[in-house]
């Protein structure tokens, strides 16, 4: 057993913890709801439509042909 040994003193406390963040203002909001909105509506003609026995239209593509032909 050691005599006269002292205890080092304690680690500093931890910083203290970043403030809660803060909800954007109504403008930002705003944009960013009338960005998505923008968005659905220009995505919502690219649906491809099938029906009970798949793509009811064929496809509008050209043939495959022999090159040098």
């Amino acid at each position: 057993m050691c005599m006269g040994a002292s205890v080092p003193d304690p680690p500093p406390p931890p910083p203290p913890p970043a403030p809660p963040p803060q909800l954007p203002d109504k403008q930002v909001q705003d944009a960013g709801a009338a960005a998505a909105a923008k968005a659905r509506m220009a995505s919502a003609g690219g649906t491809v439509l099938t029906g009970p026995k798949g793509l009811e239209t064929p496809p509008q593509t050209t043939r495959k042909t022999l090159l040098g032909g």
